[in-house]
């Protein structure tokens, strides 16, 4: 069963909708991201308890990398920002 020139140009042509579709998700993706990430380091920089923030924070990536394991890899990175900006090797030892 073969496809004729035109059947091949509208397939090829609703692929190229979807991958164009698919660029515009990761792009407002990223965007909403780096918003958020903004907004949480504007607060973080102004809490009073960073060092609990870090404990918690690093409970529920553990959680998260755990729950996803497709996705850890690429959580490492903001991971480590979000360790920096949370103060990881600054904070108050535990009482």
């Amino acid at each position: 069963m073969d496809m004729d020139e035109n059947e091949l140009k509208e397939m090829l042509e609703v692929h190229t909708q979807s991958i164009q579709g698919l660029v515009e998700n990761q792009m407002m993706l990223a965007a909403q991201v780096q918003v958020l990430q903004a907004a949480l380091a504007t607060v973080l920089l102004h809490h009073p308890d960073r060092g609990q923030l870090l404990r918690t924070f690093r409970g529920y990536m553990k959680i998260s990398k755990e729950s996803t394991p497709q996705l850890s890899r690429h959580m490492e990175a903001l991971e480590g920002g979000m360790l920096a900006l949370l103060g990881q090797g600054t904070e108050p030892e535990k009482q």
